[in-house]
């Protein structure tokens, strides 16, 4: 059984039929290690949406404030850098075999709904400081979840 790099999401539908693709596995006879923890889903597409808006919305206000090499990306990589810190990452020369090993901002794809939540919160924020008020769609997921946790 080969189970995806983001894990299984079980519940009771579907617990006897996982339990029926491992149990071959344990007829060897080895041990396996097995972890659950609660399910979350990853970061949505509309939060994923909202962030790339913004970016280009942060670029051009830092681009007219005299923050030429603000482009999006130099946005996202500096606001990832800053707010989700980085992870460690270890390269190989493919002719050399050499092992490099260099830290990268984190990626917004590996975060769960409340993680991009409040990373997006945490750029809000941080714009508003400076006078910056970010576009919100009222429909986008960011927005829904603001009015729930202020309800």
């Amino acid at each position: 059984m080969e189970i995806p790099k983001e894990g299984l999401k079980l519940h009771r539908g579907n617990f006897n039929a996982i339990g029926h693709e491992l149990f071959p596995l344990l007829e060897s006879g080895e041990c396996y290690r097995l972890t659950l923890k609660p399910w979350k889903e990853k970061r949505s597409l509309s939060q994923n949406s909202l962030l790339h808006m913004w970016l280009g919305e942060i670029s051009s206000y830092l681009i007219k404030s005299g923050r030429t090499d603000a482009t999006p990306d130099w946005v996202k990589r500096n606001l990832k850098r800053t707010y989700l810190g980085c992870e460690e990452i270890t390269y190989t020369d493919f002719v050399t075999g050499e092992k490099v090993t260099t830290y990268e901002p984190r990626h917004t794809s590996s975060l769960d709904t409340g993680d991009m939540h409040f990373f997006l919160n945490q750029v809000e924020q941080w714009c508003a400081q400076f006078g910056l008020v970010l576009t919100i769609p009222h429909d986008s997921d960011y927005q829904k979840l603001k009015d729930k946790q202020n309800a």
